[in-house]
Formats: structure tokens, C-alpha cells, sequence
């Protein structure tokens, strides 16, 4: 592993000096702090910024530039290069020689996302962390607008917020706006209200995060992560403001999304579990407990993973403009599970 460090003053602003704060009120409930008092919370509002880069010989100069353009510019940017095989590494160590607030840091060989995360996180120097992609585009106001919210939530151990989504070619093509109430989710065993969050869009307390172990080297993650941060009595929020561009690929159709989504399963089943005081189950036990059940339980469980990936398709398919597979995968998706769906659309329509 090799590090790129580049000598030169940290370039720092007056903070949140004039900035206002969302009046956006985090989830009722009973606030749960842990670690540091709420008064040392509120003293360093620093940001370390986290980047995992692969192969984004194409996009991730403008993903960086965007970070370094954040009128908040109290932070620090870690970019993990994950053995990038294209122009990914001069791209970003040519950036670190003119801003000393960027440090590069280049694998050896390809670990994947949740190590490179993990070692990031090794590095930070702050305790306020906010995510970021290779081939994502923050807006300019971003750090600002989450530091405030954590400044002024100091119970808060997770947020994520809104964002546009955009296809290849920085073209946008919805909206994403995340739906959380982590207490209610607690309260009424419901995975859906604290783990539909969109990462690169997250910042969380680093303390609370290395407190659960970090990320797991599992896929999906984040959703593994952010069920260990409820089920452990954190607390995750949502500042609905448009933050990012967050850019979705075609390519994504190409993966094994029977996979992801099984593994999805399995991180809330586990969640659960969690939740009603029960130990973790191996994947292999949680397939052989599905396998048992009932033949109804079954089919149902079948029908809503297949509306599940026939939707993901349709939304992938809308992005490229590929109208013919976009309906018959959304028309799908709402024959095996018409009231969801239906909901979904109505809701993203109206960009909430």
C-alpha cells in the first residue's frame, strides 16, 4: 500500500459561520448517544471525506472536483485507489499535487469496496465522515448542509439525504428521495424504515461505525452495516435535501441481481432477529430455514423477489431509453405486486 501525501496548508473556512439549518426534525423517539458527551460532539465539525476508486478513468476527476468545490471546505478527501488497471491512479494523484486536503492512497491488488472503505476509515482524521463515489457528482452544498444537520443533531448517528439520479452520461433521469424513521422501524420490526439508504449520499459519526465493526466484506455492505447500527441502538436520519448526482449504470443489468437481492433478504432477516434479542443466522441456515417454509410462504416470498428485480430492471432499462424492456419489466413488476408498485411510481412521480 502506498500512500500519495502532498505538503501544503489545509485550506479551512469559517466553518458554518451564516449557514442556517435545515428545519428538518430528526425522528422522534428516545435519543440514544454513546461514546463522547452531546457538548464534544458539537466541537469538531470537521469531515473527513471517503472515496473507494476503480477503473473511473472516465468519471472520477469530475467526482473529485466536485468535492473540492464544496463551499463547506473543512475536510479532508481519502481516496482509496482499489488497483485501478486504467488512467484512474495519474488522474488522481495529478489532483493530490495541487490540493493538499486530497490523500491518495493505492492497493497493491483489487480488495473490493467494504476493505478500501474500512481502510479509509483507518485513515480519517475526524469523526464526521460523509461518503462519496468515483462517478458521482456532489452538489455544492452538501458537506455544509450535513454538517449542520449533525451539528444540530448531535443524537444522530447516521444521515442520508435525497438525490438526482443521472445515467452515463450525466443525463438526469429521476429522483431518489430516501424514507427513514430508524425508531419507528425499531419499534415496529420494520427493516424498510432504516436500511433504504443511499450511500454516497450518507455521513455518519466515525465513532459509532468502528463501535459495530465497520463494514463487513459481504455484499450489499451498507445494508449489513446500517442493520448493525439500529439493531445496536443508533440512531439513522434522513435531511431530505438534494445533495448528490448519483449516477446509475446500465451495466448494473449484467449482475446477478437474484443474488443481491437474496443477500438482501438475508441482512433483514438477520436485522430481525437482531431486533426480538435472537443471535445472527449463516447464510446457509437462513436458506435452509426458507426452504422449510410453507408452500404459500414460498410462492409469496418468490413473487415479491421477482416484482423486486423486474422493477430494478425496469428502472435500468429507462435509463439507456430502451422503452420496449422498460414496460414489460415495469408491467411485470406491477402484476406480481400491483399495490406496492403502484405506490412506488405515484410516490416517485410526485418526488417524494
Amino acid at each position: 500500500m502506498s500512500v500519495r501525501r502532498h505538503p501544503g496548508p489545509m485550506r479551512r473556512s469559517a466553518g458554518l459561520r451564516g449557514f442556517r439549518a435545515a428545519s428538518v426534525a430528526a425522528p422522534s423517539g428516545r435519543a440514544v448517544t454513546r461514546g463522547r458527551s452531546l457538548r464534544e460532539r458539537e466541537i469538531d465539525m470537521s469531515v473527513s471525506v471517503i472515496m473507494s476508486a476503480y477503473n473511473r478513468e472516465r468519471y472520477v476527476e469530475e467526482s473529485v472536483e466536485s468535492v473540492l468545490a464544496q463551499t463547506y471546505d473543512d475536510f479532508e478527501l481519502i481516496i482509496i485507489d482499489d488497483a485501478s488497471r486504467d488512467r484512474t491512479p495519474a488522474i488522481l494523484d495529478r489532483i493530490a499535487a495541487r490540493d493538499a486536503r486530497v490523500r491518495v492512497v493505492h492497493q497493491p491488488q483489487n480488495r473490493g469496496l467494504a476493505p478500501g472503505r474500512n481502510l479509509a476509515l483507518s485513515l480519517a482524521r475526524h469523526d464526521l465522515v460523509a461518503c462519496m463515489d468515483d462517478d458521482d457528482i456532489m452538489l455544492p452544498t452538501r458537506l455544509a448542509r450535513q454538517v449542520g444537520f449533525m451539528r444540530d443533531h448531535p443524537e444522530v448517528s447516521v444521515i442520508t439525504s435525497a438525490a438526482y439520479i443521472i445515467d452515463e452520461f450525466g443525463e438526469t433521469i429521476g429522483v431518489s428521495i430516501p424514507r427513514v424513521d430508524s425508531e419507528r422501524g425499531r419499534r415496529e420490526h420494520d427493516p424498510s424504515l432504516f436500511l433504504e439508504l443511499i450511500h454516497p449520499t450518507v455521513m455518519f459519526r466515525k465513532r459509532d461505525v468502528l463501535a459495530v465493526g465497520g463494514y463487513r466484506d459481504v455484499l450489499l455492505e451498507d445494508r449489513d452495516l446500517w442493520g448493525r447500527m439500529v439493531t445496536s441502538g443508533y440512531r439513522i436520519s434522513v435531511l431530505p435535501d438534494f445533495v448528490m448526482r448519483h449516477r446509475r449504470h446500465s451495466s448494473l443489468m449484467t449482475s446477478n441481481l437474484r443474488r443481491l437481492f437474496e443477500f438482501g433478504e438475508y441482512v433483514d432477516f438477520n436485522v430481525l432477529r437482531r431486533l426480538r434479542g435472537e443471535q445472527e443466522v449463516s447464510l446457509e441456515t437462513f436458506r435452509a430455514i426458507m426452504a422449510a417454509q410453507p408452500a404459500m410462504q414460498r410462492l409469496a416470498r418468490s413473487r415479491k423477489n421477482k416484482a423486486g428485480i423486474a422493477f430494478r430492471k425496469s428502472t435500468l432499462y429507462f435509463s439507456k431509453r430502451r422503452w420496449a424492456p422498460f414496460l414489460y419489466h415495469l408491467a411485470t413488476a406491477i402484476a406480481l405486486e400491483p399495490t406496492h408498485y403502484t405506490r412506488r411510481i405515484l410516490r416517485k412521480r410526485a418526488g417524494v
